[in-house]
């Protein structure tokens, strides 16, 4: 066994393969981190991709100083610096503000395809008017671009309100301060795309039951970029643990469909384990 834990590849092994895909990119939203992407890094690993979940800046852990200052622009030039060295174009996946960025990164960079989860667009966010009532009483803050955090009860209500209970209390402890500057350009639709939109393969999936992007919202998304788009019965928090095998798995569904056979498809390693090049 090497240091790993896996057995080590020799000649006598024709029988091994290697899967090729293209390598994922995860983004997480406002408030969150990478962690909240856990489950899906776990699943599509597990299904043989190479896996990229980072942090943007100033968050966990929490940098208040550098939330004060970073911006929506700060967070792209990050990702793109990730983005530049991963060995091949990504497939970018973006829940919430996240998806904005990614939307941002698939316009100006190397991208294979994309998928949007319970995105942002690239114009000004309409919550619905349900939701006014908790997202006023942040808005001195946006505006000003000072850090914020909400407090429980409002992700509560605007995030994880349909996950069991069990899942809230897990979760809500895990949510971080935010950059209102980077939280002002989202929604007042200042981080409009700076180039020609993605054209490549586009996957769209949203909530019927979210309560910050409306349905209204995600099926305009879909259409500007003419994309397959995925409706689950359920709110904001697409991407909670409960919910990984029923919509990463719908990704990973779609991406078998769309990418060609060759990316996706298995290639056997024997001539590698002959020791041939």
């Amino acid at each position: 066994m090497s240091a790993g834990g896996r057995t080590p590849l020799t000649g006598s092994v024709a029988a091994l393969e290697k899967t090729v895909r293209p390598p994922i990119l995860f983004i997480h939203g406002a408030f969150s981190h990478h962690r909240h992407f856990a489950s899906w890094v776990d699943f599509f690993s597990r299904a043989g991709f190479a896996c990229h979940a980072p942090s943007l800046p100033g968050h966990p852990p929490a940098d208040a100083s550098a939330l004060a200052s970073l911006t929506f622009s700060d967070y792209l030039a990050a990702l793109a610096g990730h983005l530049a060295t991963l060995p091949a174009p990504p497939i970018i996946i973006g829940h919430s503000m996240g998806g904005l960025l990614a939307q941002q990164l698939a316009a100006t960079r190397p991208c294979r395809a994309l998928v949007c989860v319970a995105s942002a667009p690239p114009w000004m966010l309409t919550a619905p008017p349900r939701s006014l009532p908790f997202l006023l009483p942040h808005m001195p803050a946006i505006l000003a671009g000072r850090p914020l955090r909400p407090p429980e009860p409002t992700l509560r209500y605007l995030a994880v309100h349909d996950l069991p209970e069990d899942e809230q209390r897990e979760l809500l402890p895990t949510f971080a301060a935010e950059s209102g500057r980077a939280f002002r350009a989202m929604i007042l639709g200042l981080a409009r795309l700076p180039r020609k939109r993605f054209s490549g393969p586009v996957l769209c999936i949203s909530g019927t039951a979210d309560r910050l992007i409306s349905s209204r919202t995600s099926d305009a998304l879909a259409r500007h970029y003419g994309a397959q788009h995925e409706i689950f019965a359920r709110g904001h928090w697409l991407i909670a643990p409960s919910m990984h095998q029923e919509v990463a798995g719908r990704v990973l569904s779609w991406l078998a469909a769309t990418l060609p056979t060759a990316i996706l498809m298995p290639t056997r390693l024997d001539e590698q384990c002959d020791g041939r090049e």
